[in-house]
Parts: structure tokens; C-alpha cells; sequence
């Protein structure tokens, strides 16, 4: 067993995988060439990378970084994107809206602190977990954007 497939074996398992045949999964795993939810080809820059259930610990696919990341191929199943799923969907969407537009608006009014709240604890959680990468995106704009004017200031 070479070094790179006995260490990524290792991550898996110690990661929670739990599989019957490791070695089958891992050939399987190197000839995956594209994702099994979106079909993008792998790329250095596009991963692949090997699903699973974090409660559970079985496998599901062998998905590219960004279904992986965003967990699109379960929230969004048959392979639709985000998008496709809202166009496929559009029309139920619509007359479900319209048939239940006063108990929506109503459960809004009800809870309308508890969303603000939430989405005030939500907008903290993740300025927390991004903050590094937030500074630099800001230094990476300033770099950019820095001989524009900004407002108020004269040419």
C-alpha cells in the first residue's frame, strides 16, 4: 500500500468514515474524475473530496469541494443546482406563496424579533469564523480601489 493511499485511509477513518472495503473506495476515489452531484471536472483547484455522514458515518459521494462545502447535492437532490431547483420549482413556489401569503406574513409579524435576533447571532457567528479572511479581502479592495475618489473627496 503506497504512503499517500495508507495516510488519506488513515484521514478518512479518522475523520468518521466508516466503509467495509477501504482500499476498493480509495481506486474508486483516485478514478473519480468528476463531481457526482454537479459533474464538474476535478481540477487542482477544484477538489474531490469524499462525503459522508458526520452523524451516521457512512459514505455518500465523491463530490467536488464547492457540493461538499455547500452540501447542495443533499439540500438540492437529482443533481439541481440551487438555481435549477428554484426555475424547476418556480411555479409550486409561487402558488404555495400565494395560497399561504396571510399565514406567512402573520408568522412573520409573530416573530419578527426572533429572525432579527437570529439573523443578528448568524451575521456575528460568521464574521467570527471569517474574520481573517474578511481583513484580507478588505486589504486586497483597498489595494485595488485606492487612487479611486471616494465620496466627498475632490479630484
Amino acid at each position: 500500500m503506497s504512503s499517500r493511499k495508507s495516510q488519506m485511509i488513515y484521514n478518512w477513518k479518522k475523520s468518521g468514515l466508516i466503509y467495509d472495503d477501504y482500499d476498493k473506495l480509495y481506486e474508486v476515489y483516485i478514478k473519480t474524475m468528476e463531481c457526482q452531484h454537479c459533474e464538474t471536472e476535478f481540477t487542482k483547484n477544484n477538489k474531490r473530496c469524499l462525503d459522508h455522514d458526520h452523524e451516521s458515518g457512512l459514505f455518500r459521494k465523491i463530490v467536488c469541494n464547492r457540493c461538499n462545502v455547500m452540501d447542495s447535492y443533499i439540500k438540492y437532490p437529482n443533481g439541481y443546482s440551487k438555481q435549477e431547483y428554484y426555475q424547476t420549482n418556480k411555479k409550486k413556489f409561487k402558488e404555495y406563496y400565494q395560497a399561504n401569503k396571510d399565514k406567512i406574513s402573520e408568522y412573520y409579524q409573530a416573530n419578527k424579533d426572533k429572525i432579527s435576533e437570529y439573523k443578528k447571532e448568524y451575521a456575528q457567528e460568521y464574521y467570527q469564523t471569517n474574520k481573517k479572511k474578511l481583513k484580507e479581502y478588505k486589504k486586497e479592495y483597498y489595494q485595488a480601489n485606492k487612487d479611486k475618489p471616494t465620496i466627498g473627496q475632490k479630484n
